[in-house]
């Protein structure tokens, strides 16, 4: 018994979130970086808001903002900002924290849900993207029989056509119709040329994409294709392409 408790004890660790930097912690290490002049004003005001945790030597600063949310890394020393990733050399991974996730944001922000099974997966994709469309390509099968895969449409500014390509997709009836479309897209198909919503129409999707652009800050992911388990914990999506295929 005492086995058992103790594996599973280990088990949940796994998944727990990394210790969030207590207020005063926080205040000292943001104000030690380059960028506490730009932020400090909208902090005060709330407009933007941070957290933090210590991890692997590096103070990793999660920012929300109006506009968005990325991450910052401080060293322990406090002398460098590091803007963009930190790459781990033995496995070729950025160190990530995991930060405490709000379960209902994200699920409110899943726009449909495909696959038949068991395990659970949440995806945030943009139908442009040529990484996406890599993914598609490569882990479609796989996807379909052996995951439950959680939409999260997020289409990116850059991409001059992903907005009209998502609203050809939410506007399927059904879960699976709207997953039809996602992959025919991610294909190469244009049949969402053929699609001209209307003004009421772009109103309701914008809605509902509003929902997935919070379930994606929520989640803190920082581009497209992006994989997170059941727990909200970040997974390469490498890993679920078949051995044979890789």
């Amino acid at each position: 018994m005492k086995k058992i408790i103790l594996s599973l004890s280990i088990a949940a660790s796994l998944f727990a979130s990394d210790k969030l930097l207590s207020q005063k912690e926080l205040n000292d290490v943001l104000k030690a970086s380059f960028i506490y002049p730009k932020l400090s004003k909208d902090l005060k005001k709330g407009i933007v808001k941070v957290r933090g945790v210590f991890k692997d030597g590096f103070y990793i600063i999660n920012i929300k903002t109006p506009r968005g949310a990325g991450n910052i890394y401080i060293t322990k020393d406090k002398k460098y900002t590091i803007l963009g990733n930190v790459i781990n050399n033995k496995n070729g991974q950025p160190l990530r924290a995991n930060f405490p996730v709000n379960k209902n944001i994200v699920q409110n922000g899943v726009i449909f849900t495909f696959g038949k099974g068991d395990k659970e997966i949440y995806l945030i994709t943009d139908p442009e993207c040529p990484f996406c469309r890599m993914m598609e390509k490569e882990t479609k099968a796989n996807l379909e029989k052996n995951y439950k895969v959680h939409v999260i449409l997020f289409p990116l500014s850059f991409h001059k056509h992903a907005k009209d390509m998502t609203y050809y997709i939410l506007a399927g009836k059904t879960d699976e119709e709207k997953a039809k479309r996602l992959r025919e897209t991610l294909s190469g198909s244009d049949k969402w040329k053929n699609y001209h919503p209307t003004k009421e129409e772009k109103a309701k999707f914008d809605k509902i994409l509003n929902n997935s652009k919070k379930a994606v800050e929520e989640l803190g992911a920082r581009g497209t294709p992006s994989v997170y388990d059941k727990n909200f914990n970040q997974i390469n999506w490498g890993n679920l392409v078949p051995k044979g295929k890789k």
